[in-house]
């Protein structure tokens, strides 16, 4: 930390923490539901055992597509075809997709080939992102096309496959009606919608396979509750109990996102224990991995010198591999980087966010599937299993603030049987390095971020009940048996319960008959709830239009209002003059040779993990511990870290500067809070190292102890490493 001018007076003091289990395990859950039985899975099958397990036209389509099966494919697919339950984890470019449908496939070719489809959904495959549910449409339908034409006899029936997000037209759904797809591809907003509509409800009655993907960027959310809820109740309208699968690269701990993928079957109320296997591969996939810094002196550098350099060193390790993706943490500065990066590459290199219109996100993965573009710079985009075909490399520039994260994007490159992933960090600064080299050191260790579980969220359950009286009243009992059997509320209180239900009672949203123990529908229930459906907060977003008419993407309400007329601005890494603004459409005509201003939207700063905080404190620690030994750092960080000289270098002389003026450091049992000995008004620096979230809970607990002693605070200020407090006595 640069001192400036100013001096400090350390205060150091120490904060003990309670070892606390960061997920709590009970016997049993609500209702007197017993915990799933856990079963790790450790015999894989051989290739020669697992094609006898396929049927003919199967196991010769998977025979002429590839070399053989890989690990996961091994360890996962005998339990699926024993109908077992199971969560996957297994490394970006496994197999884990592959892995989930290719059994489900076979059952259904067997029935094509016996004239036994029915017109019914057979498996749902939940989605948390509509980009990867219209990938995984095109790449079902692309290995079922070529088993129909090449492996199947012309009396085999169809397999159809459908997809129904926010995004499919009205008449694609009256389709669905009346030719179900045997596949149907969907989001957990679209299937909460979709078992509430009196006409789609009977056709997944039936279901027997539920495929929830990327299930670590579902549970720790307010969505994975939401998700939570919805298959308890499609768990309710099932004829028999229906076979859970999930997948994901990232996640622990496994056995409480276990206990959440199957926590509504019934198999219990039958008769049967509910099983879940694990087949576990997370880690061993090997990686290269390294950190580059633009400079011998990093440490001296500006950030903006930095970036500029981070963009030569970019567009050189474009220039030397076939394809590359390129990271950002922000849309801003992906922006900034396709902006910077024009000059040197042209017309080869695009950016892809969420704020660029569909069409043209889906135009830009065309383009880098079919080699047409050199590379593609991106905030989050793409790091999901978005299938972009090969990539060389990928770099990742500044942390991406936790481990699960970058391990997701590295694992964007090497996409392919027997290949080996390769990324590079660029830092952004001095403390960017540090948390780089402590990121590589802990996926080094095979240290992953432990996901947290939103539990009881009232106004989640609130829309939810709601939803389970769209087509029918229902007992008030039997409703809240629906809602424990869901893990997110597993110790939902009955009391609270009623309280929710007489709140929407209230609010006129339901009626209740407490005599008779029922609630339903009022005339408009129906309207609230799909207007209202999932847990995604709206973004105030203005759409951009061009000259054409056509959708260019998104801007956020709080950039658009300080833009005017003529102002240039940059999207999608070209630049737009903007005519005029009207009501939520901003209008732009194309121009060139104008330095534009890079959009910012909101919400896009994420705050540093637990697990990475702690690498982290540990790396600054152990540095810091061989300076007080008169040690040097930099053999340390040479030989138990594995950094290059120039890195290494960099780091121990911000921590010798660092211990200059304090002796003493953050760890994981103590805070450093420093004195500002300038100005007028009381100043502290309080230094945690634990994540911008962990220092915006603390700076406003510190704050409101501040007020309650008749001090105001006149500055609070937060990052990923600290706070800054000025605080002046009323």
């Amino acid at each position: 930390m640069k001192k400036n001018e100013f001096s400090f007076k350390p205060l150091t003091f120490v904060i003990r923490y309670l070892d606390v289990p960061l997920a709590y395990k009970s016997t049993h859950w609500g209702c007197g539901k017993k915990m799933a039985e856990i079963q790790y899975l450790d015999n894989p099958l051989e290739t020669e055992g697992l094609l006898e397990l396929l049927c003919p036209p199967v196991r010769n389509w998977f025979k002429d597509k590839f070399p053989d099966f890989t690990e996961p494919q091994k360890l996962a697919i005998p339990a699926i075809i024993e109908q077992e339950h199971l969560l996957l984890c297994s490394p970006t470019g496994s197999g884990k997709t592959l892995t989930a449908f290719l059994s489900i496939i076979d059952q259904l070719v067997r029935r094509a080939l016996d004239n036994k489809l029915d017109k019914k959904v057979y498996c749902v495959y939940i989605s948390p992102i509509k980009a990867l549910a219209n990938d995984i449409q095109r790449n079902l339908i692309g290995p079922l096309t070529e088993i129909s034409e090449s492996y199947l006899p012309s009396r085999a029936q169809e397999i159809r496959v459908g997809l129904r997000t926010g995004d499919t037209p009205q008449s694609e759904r009256q389709k669905m009606l009346r030719n179900p797809p045997h596949i149907l591809i969907t989001t957990p907003e679209s299937l909460a919608i979709a078992i509430t509509s009196p006409r789609f409800q009977p056709i997944v009655s039936e279901v027997e396979y539920m495929i929830v993907d990327e299930l670590h960027s579902l549970v720790p959310t307010k969505r994975g509750v939401h998700l939570a809820l919805t298959l308890s109740y499609l768990d309710t309208l099932l004829t028999r109990p229906v076979q859970r699968i999930g997948i994901s690269a990232t996640m622990e701990p496994l056995e409480t996102v276990a206990e959440y993928l199957v926590s509504s079957d019934d198999k219990e109320s039958r008769g049967n224990n509910t099983r879940v296997c694990i087949a576990k591969i997370s880690g061993s996939r090997e990686l290269d991995l390294d950190i580059l810094i633009t400079d011998p002196k990093f440490s001296d550098l500006s950030v903006m010198k930095i970036f500029d350099k981070n963009v030569e060193a970019i567009a050189d390790l474009i220039a030397a591999h076939t394809t590359t993706l390129v990271f950002a943490n922000t849309r801003k500065m992906t922006e900034n980087i396709v902006l910077k990066l024009r000059p040197y590459l042209g017309d080869l290199v695009a950016g892809h966010h969420g704020s660029m219109d569909k069409k043209i996100r889906l135009d830009v993965e065309r383009q880098l599937k079919h080699g047409q573009l050199r590379a593609v710079v991106t905030s989050s985009s793409l790091e999901m299993g978005i299938d972009i075909g090969s990539v060389d490399l990928v770099l990742q520039i500044g942390s991406p603030g936790d481990i699960a994260t970058a391990l997701q994007r590295i694992g964007r490159a090497g996409h392919h049987v027997g290949g080996i992933p390769r990324a590079r960090f660029l830092p952004s600064s001095v403390d960017d390095l540090i948390e780089l080299a402590a990121l590589q050191a802990a996926i080094q260790t095979g240290d992953m971020d432990r996901l947290d579980f939103p539990e009881n969220c009232l106004d989640v359950v609130a829309q939810f009940m709601i939803g389970l009286v769209i087509i029918n009243d229902i007992d008030i009992d039997e409703a809240y048996e629906v809602i424990v059997n869901a893990w997110s509320y597993r110790n939902f209180e009955y009391d609270d319960f009623i309280e929710v239900l007489d709140m929407l009672e209230e609010e006129r949203r339901v009626w209740v008959d407490w005599e008779e123990n029922l609630y339903g529908k009022r005339g408009y229930s129906r309207m609230i709830y799909y207007t209202n459906i999932g847990t995604i907060a709206p973004d105030n977003s203005y759409l951009v239009f061009n000259a054409e008419g056509s959708i260019l993407g998104q801007l956020s309400g709080s950039f658009v209002s300080n833009l005017r007329g003529g102002d240039v601005i940059l999207l999608g890494g070209s630049t737009y003059r903007v005519t005029n603004i009207q009501g939520t459409r901003v209008n732009v005509a194309s121009v060139t040779g104008h330095r534009p201003t890079v959009p910012s939207w909101s919400g896009e700063a994420r705050s540093r993990s637990r697990e990475l905080s702690n690498a982290l404190l540990s790396l600054i620690g152990h540095c810091i511990v061989a300076l007080r030994r008169e040690q040097d750092p930099r053999i340390l960080l040479r030989d138990a870290y594995g950094l290059s000289s120039d890195v290494a270098n960099a780091i121990a002389r911000h921590l010798e500067e660092h211990s200059i003026d304090s002796f003493q450091v953050p760890d994981p049992n103590r805070i450093l809070v420093e004195q500002v000995i300038s100005g007028g008004h009381p100043t502290y620096m309080i230094t945690t190292c634990r994540g911008r979230g962990f220092n915006t809970a603390l700076g406003y607990f510190m704050a409101g102890l501040a007020e309650s002693n008749n001090i105001s605070v006149i500055e609070l200020s937060f990052d990923e490493n600290g706070l800054l407090l000025s605080l002046i006595h009323i």
